[in-house]
């Protein structure tokens, strides 16, 4: 079904279809707590779609809460590229950390020009942080943008080595076919063949290098900071199942989101853990709750 928008009040909230009217309210209250800072108890009966209430109710104040971000270090960055405020303009303030001391009274006995200049102190040095934050966040997509491209050429790479994979077989089987008759020139044909093979094998190794270097950046880098939401649950097969639930929303083509406790990550068997793949450690693992449950018995 299309995605919609739904408006509550003054704020949009995307949803997959039209939501009920519980839903509008659980977005509503959840974006109101978070845009307080405050802590919320919500409770809503079984089958109502709170995970998809929380996830877009969530995602559309992260949303704004962003772009309130970006439209204020434009404004900032934008006054104070110029000439910082003269005596004439006392009410311009570029940090937020000055609104206190503008509103807070001069000590007495303290001259207007040390205020002064303690202010637009303020005012450049959140100037340079931007700045300094802006040359990270630059970074940071560059990084990302050749970390895309890197997984690009390891599928590329795989497709190629699936192809050669596929041209050794058929080699294989030709050689068997002509060394069973006369047919000699042929057999040099293709003999030719297998060095182009070679050739190609040694490209794809080259690419291979090259998709590697990149790992070799990524740790010079400082972080960028970003605001985060974690999700919370009790159980392996809920987080799974909320990870699934978000890339069905709205939502899922526009943010990152990565499963911290999966058994994969937090599992200390280390027979368990050796086995590598996600659902052989999540099939030993029930196995073994399964025997003890039985064990018990």
């Amino acid at each position: 079904m299309a995605n919609e928008t739904q408006k509550v009040g003054a704020i949009h909230f995307p949803f997959p279809f039209t939501p009920y009217s519980i839903q509008e309210d659980f977005m509503a209250e959840l974006y109101r707590v978070l845009e307080a800072g405050k802590i919320g108890i919500f409770e809503s009966p079984t089958g109502t779609g709170k995970s998809l209430s929380l996830i877009c109710g969530a995602l559309s104040w992260l949303r704004d809460f962003e772009q309130k971000k970006r439209e204020e270090e434009a404004r900032l960055l934008e006054t104070g590229t110029g000439p910082l405020h003269d005596e004439k303009d006392e009410s311009l303030c570029l940090s937020s950390s000055c609104e206190g001391a503008a509103g807070t009274p001069r000590p007495a006995g303290e001259p207007a020009w040390v205020t002064q200049f303690v202010q637009k102190k303020e005012e450049r040095d959140l100037v340079d942080r931007l700045k300094a934050e802006q040359a990270r966040r630059k970074q940071r997509e560059e990084r990302l943008q050749q970390l895309q491209h890197r997984v690009q050429l390891k599928y590329a790479a795989k497709r190629l080595r699936q192809e050669e994979e596929e041209r050794e077989n058929l080699l294989r089987l030709s050689r068997e076919m002509l060394e069973t008759g006369p047919e000699a020139e042929r057999l040099e044909q293709l003999e030719s063949g297998e060095e182009e093979l070679v050739l190609a094998e040694y490209e794809s190794d080259e690419e291979k290098k090259v998709a590697s270097r990149v790992d070799e950046d990524e740790d010079d880098l400082e972080e960028e900071h970003i605001t985060k939401i974690y999700y919370c649950s009790r159980t392996h097969s809920q987080l799974a199942q909320f990870v699934h639930e978000v890339k069905k929303s709205p939502f899922g083509k526009d943010v990152r989101l990565v499963s911290l406790g999966s058994r994969q990550n937090l599992c200390v068997n280390e027979d368990v853990k050796s086995l590598g793949s996600v659902q052989l450690i999540n099939d030993r693992c029930v196995d073994m709750q399964r025997s003890r449950h039985e064990e018990r018995s």
